[in-house]
């Protein structure tokens, strides 16, 4: 069994925490961050294995946090998260080294399903 660290970076500290808290009885390790700069200290101290990132951080813009943790942690898996079904913010993601991309809301079966993909992908395997 692996510890899978799994980084939360939304400006809406409520959403943030309780992704996270569903994440934790998932028995991950989480981590959380509310803006671009929090987001990227995550990402160099922490090194997480997964990191769920939203399109729209407040005055910071996901897609460039994106581009950002890709330059220091290329190897790091990104599933970006957005309020809008945008097909340009999705395209440009994607060519910056987005893993994925899901549309809120979702439901918390709907996201396991992708974390677990991703994980699968990595090869490593959650605790139980």
């Amino acid at each position: 069994m692996d510890i899978i660290k799994i980084l939360v970076v939304d400006d809406e500290q409520e959403i943030c925490e309780l992704t996270r808290d569903f994440l934790r009885k998932k028995k991950y390790c989480t981590l959380g961050a509310n803006s671009k700069d929090e987001a990227l200290d995550v990402v160099k101290k922490e090194k997480p294995n997964l990191v769920l990132l939203d399109v729209r951080l407040g005055s910071d813009s996901g897609i460039e946090t994106l581009k950002e943790i890709k330059a220091v942690a290329p190897g790091t898996r990104v599933i970006m998260v957005t309020a809008l079904n945008d097909e340009e913010s999705f395209n440009q993601a994607k060519a910056l080294g987005a893993d994925d991309f899901i549309v809120k809301p979702f439901t918390a079966t709907f996201l396991d399903e992708v974390i677990l993909k991703k994980l699968a992908e990595m090869k490593l395997v959650p605790k139980k």
